[in-house]
């Protein structure tokens, strides 16, 4: 449990730099062309910049909720992606901190 829990961790953490190139990015478009930040939605930036993504979204309309789907893709990708990215950092290193404390914990209670 605690070997998958670590991964995860790890994972999220890992996923940072992405997370924040894709913020940089939306920053640079908003920047540089008519977009303002909330018109700047996940949607319209997998439609514009990233077209070959269009077909993993088209597939997860057929299994997800459309509504919740439109929620998610409609968030602005500047301030998502902040927001996501800071969420998923702080949670992987507070997995990594929970891991940490419960071995230390076991070896007390071993010895």
């Amino acid at each position: 449990m605690q070997t998958g829990l670590k991964i995860f961790a790890y994972l999220l953490i890992w996923t940072t730099p992405l997370q924040v190139f894709l913020v940089l990015w939306g920053v640079f478009i908003v920047l540089t062309t008519d977009y303002g930040v909330f018109s700047l939605t996940h949607k319209v930036f997998f439609v514009d910049y990233l077209p070959v993504f269009m077909v993993v979204i088209n597939w997860l309309y057929v299994w997800i909720w459309a509504p919740y789907l439109d929620f998610i893709f409609g968030l602005p990708l500047i301030l998502a992606q902040a927001f996501k990215a800071l969420i998923s950092t702080w949670l992987g290193f507070w997995i990594l901190r929970k891991i940490k404390q419960n071995k230390s914990a076991a070896d007390k209670n071993s010895n």
